[in-house]
């Protein structure tokens, strides 16, 4: 009996560890298509998820994780040439959702789909992955991406920080007033036509709020001071709360004389926000 007790640990032992080896073994790199089963309209339907990481990854480092999230009729594809930098030098391991119909789905869109169960879905299948910081999980959205980052934000508890650029938060978006503390970064253009910075009734049929209404109503959420440091970053007015009690940020950027495009300054309002995500305690 005493020496299958001691063979018995010995099988426990050699699984346990081939197990920790497995494990330690599963590291996110290069450039990978993944596939999340899903449900939709009573169909089952892949859904594809764009992993871009270094093709030779530091050992035993664990890397930021920035989701990009594209617009209504965009590809989750066009991420992959703007952030090529930012992977091979190291910075992070990007995630580049497909949306279904090539739409997040916000309740007057082409998609039905459930994107927050969506979400979920590739946050379990990243999270068997050694390589990756749980404690910097980041998203960056534009236009309907943006509107499906905010929702994240409301309905998920795996982001550190947020940006959504060209679209502030909808008059229906806030439901649940106890959100997981992250920082916000706001972005949106003083003359977008699509949607309108004064907010209103937009293009995309949403009625938004404008967007210093928006970016007040997350100072409230995070538990920020109202007081701001107003500063001028490559002629944008730039809005900073500090004062937040969970040590949090939030920013709102307008964009003077930006459009729904941002006037095309896009990518460097982005390096803006990767800087502004690397600052975060």
């Amino acid at each position: 009996m005493k020496y299958f007790f001691l063979f018995f640990l010995f099988i426990v032992s050699c699984i346990s560890k081939e197990h920790e080896t497995d494990k330690q073994d599963k590291i996110l790199k290069g450039i990978n298509n993944i596939f999340i089963s899903q449900v939709i309209d009573g169909r089952n339907e892949s859904r594809k998820v764009i992993i871009h990481a270094n093709n030779d990854p530091i050992e035993n480092f664990s890397y930021p994780i920035v989701f990009f999230l594209h617009g209504n009729g965009g590809n989750a594809d066009r991420w992959i040439n703007p952030n090529l930098e930012y992977v091979d030098h190291h910075e992070f391991i990007g995630i580049y959702p497909q949306g279904f119909k090539n739409s997040w789905n916000l309740g007057q869109e082409k998609s039905n789909a459930n994107d927050i169960e969506f979400f979920n879905l590739i946050m379990q299948q990243i999270l068997s992955y050694s390589n990756i910081d749980l404690n910097k999980i980041f998203a960056v959205g534009t236009s309907n991406g943006s509107g499906m980052v905010n929702e994240l934000a409301i309905n998920t508890s795996f982001f550190k920080g947020i940006a959504p650029i060209a679209s502030q938060l909808s008059i229906n978006q806030i439901k649940n007033k106890n959100i997981s503390p992250l920082s916000i970064y706001q972005v949106c253009g003083s003359d977008d036509e699509t949607i309108p910075y004064n907010g209103g009734i937009s293009r995309v049929g949403h009625t938004f709020m404008s967007a210093n209404e928006s970016i007040m109503e997350w100072v409230n959420l995070i538990n920020c001071n109202e007081e701001y440091d107003l500063s001028i970053v490559e002629s944008d007015s730039l809005f900073t709360f500090t004062n937040c009690k969970e040590k949090n940020q939030v920013v709102h950027r307008r964009v003077e004389g930006g459009n729904h495009n941002l006037s095309g300054r896009g990518r460097f309002i982005i390096n803006d926000i990767w800087n502004f995500f690397k600052s975060l305690d």
